[in-house]
């Protein structure tokens, strides 16, 4: 009776204890299939996943084409009025500015233009030998650029509303000349009739403020230095250096945006 009862209580003791084993196996079963049936889900998620957030880098990643265009004027420091702050000054003339630019960065941009313009002195004053000579000359000036914003600039960056900037720029100035024929110039001196090429480089800085998601205005001023010395049109075998070239204009700047 002893031993029945004892080999009973075994029995039912080991029931729970094999149905319980049966049920995590087939929990188990259950679990590796649904794995198996949604593992594909679970790589399309991550992929969508990884794209969306490659997408937002992206958008983040900011470039733009940014089409310029501005007038203002122009003096230079030549050999006419002497390097003469003065002179330069009251002797401006007019100038107008178009570029289109790649901003590769939100700090950074380099840029195609061409400017048109010309240049006047009047030496009334015998500044390096010249008296009474009335030179005009315009100028053509093709421009490569590269830009630099002190502060991101851009669609993804509203808060920085204004952003100063400084450029260097190299360039080629052909030029045209006349002159008031009626005085006499020294024998030393030699004239390029026609058009004159001149090889600039130098740089400036300027202001842009943004209007509207596209729109900005912007002024800056550019100096440049002429080696060639042929901006008048004439050089003499003992002037040194060249011309410099001041430009200041106003204008303005509209941006298409490569990423959305």
């Amino acid at each position: 009776m002893g031993g029945s009862i004892g080999s009973s209580s075994i029995f039912f003791k080991a029931r729970p204890c094999a149905g319980f084993c049966l049920f995590s196996r087939l929990g188990i079963l259950r679990l590796r299939q649904e794995a198996r049936i949604f593992a594909p889900m679970r790589v399309f998620y991550l992929i969508a996943a990884l794209s969306l957030g490659a997408s937002a880098f992206a958008q983040r990643s900011f470039q733009a084409i940014n089409l310029r265009g501005g007038t203002g004027t122009s003096t230079y420091a030549g050999d006419f009025n002497g390097a003469s702050f003065t002179a330069a000054a009251s002797e401006v003339r007019g100038h107008a500015a178009a570029s289109i630019g790649f901003q590769f960065q939100s700090r950074w941009e380099l840029a195609l233009g061409l400017a048109y313009g010309s240049i006047y002195a009047l030496s009334t004053e015998g500044v390096n030998g010249f008296s009474g000579i009335d030179v005009r000359s315009n100028y053509l000036q093709p421009s490569l650029r590269i830009q630099n914003y002190t502060m991101p600039y851009g669609r993804y960056w509203k808060r920085n509303g204004t952003s100063p900037y400084w450029f260097g720029q190299i360039s080629g100035i052909v030029s045209q000349s006349s002159y008031n024929t009626t005085v006499p110039y020294p024998g030393d001196t030699e004239f390029h009739e026609g058009s004159n090429f001149s090889p600039a480089y130098g740089g400036g800085i300027g202001v842009v403020h943004r209007m509207s998601e596209h729109w900005s205005w912007f002024v800056e001023g550019a100096l440049q230095n002429l080696p060639g010395d042929r901006l008048e049109g004439f050089e003499r075998p003992n002037q040194e250096g060249g011309d410099l070239l001041l430009q200041l204009r106003l204008g303005a700047q509209y941006a298409i945006y490569t990423w959305d």
